[in-house]
């Protein structure tokens, strides 16, 4: 997945090292929400029957939410 700028970003997350995309978020209603297109070969994974995992580091899951948004112009 590829991260992408979002429209009203109020904060720019960046990494530990260059390799490392920097992450365009938004606050909403005390959440993060950031976006992701999904690259050719991972869209051919979903087309083929294939699913989404979901990585959280730590001993404890936080509550969250995976779904789709449009695509949104001039970003």
């Amino acid at each position: 997945m590829t991260p992408l700028k979002i429209s009203g970003a109020t904060a720019r997350l960046t990494g530990s090292s260059e390799e490392v995309r920097p992450l365009f978020v938004r606050e909403v209603d005390g959440c993060l929400v950031s976006r992701w297109e999904p690259t050719q070969k991972e869209l051919d994974i979903l087309f083929d029957g294939g699913s989404v995992e979901v990585w959280v580091q730590g001993a404890a899951h936080p509550p969250l939410y995976i779904g789709v948004a449009p695509l949104e112009e001039g970003l």
